[in-house]
């Protein structure tokens, strides 16, 4: 029951993102979404709050199936929160100087702390199966990618939200092949 929540929960946050998305220009400066967010301040409120709760409840569920939620998972969470708290708080707009460098900073903050998360989640996983192994790879090879794209071209919607369609997901993905794994393992066992 609780699986089906979670992939419920990703998947209602890949749909809204991708309307979300939907809303500006995909590929130019003027389409990043925290650009979207000052014409749809609620849609924007919306998207923020639901990619957070999607993404933190599947890190926090594959650190359980990895092994256990550590500290690292729980100071990651709520940095998170405090970033994206900021973010969806402080407008975007750079004529409001503090507003716009605490939303950047709250943005910076978020997406940081998100993609460490992720990656050390993953981590944490490599060594139980290939699965798991391979997925680490992809998740470093699309943060760093990403991390590029955004230092050569600036934000916009489709490299901001590459990282965080893929996790919402690839997560219950894993969540279920490694649930699966384990029940087949049970049942041989048995």
């Amino acid at each position: 029951m609780k699986f089906i929540a979670n992939t419920a929960i990703s998947l209602c946050a890949a749909v809204y993102t991708i309307f979300y998305m939907s809303l500006n220009d995909l590929t130019s400066n003027e389409g990043a979404l925290s650009k979207t967010g000052l014409s749809h301040p609620v849609l924007f409120f919306i998207w923020g709050t639901l990619v957070y709760i999607a993404l933190y409840i599947n890190i926090f569920s594959l650190a359980k199936t990895f092994g256990r939620i550590t500290s690292f998972h729980i100071i990651f969470a709520v940095s998170a929160l405090i970033g994206m708290g900021l973010t969806l708080i402080f407008k975007f707009d750079y004529s409001l100087k503090t507003q716009y460098f605490l939303h950047c900073a709250g943005s910076l903050i978020f997406s940081v702390c998100t993609g460490v998360a992720v990656f050390i989640t993953y981590l944490s996983g490599f060594k139980k199966n290939v699965f798991n192994a391979v997925l680490t790879m992809i998740i470093g090879v699309i943060l760093l990618t990403d991390l590029i794209l955004l230092i050569i071209f600036k934000q916009n919607a489709l490299i901001e939200t590459v990282p965080v369609l893929f996790a919402l997901i690839a997560m219950p993905v894993t969540l279920a092949y490694n649930q699966y794994r384990k029940k087949n393992k049970e049942f041989a066992d048995a």
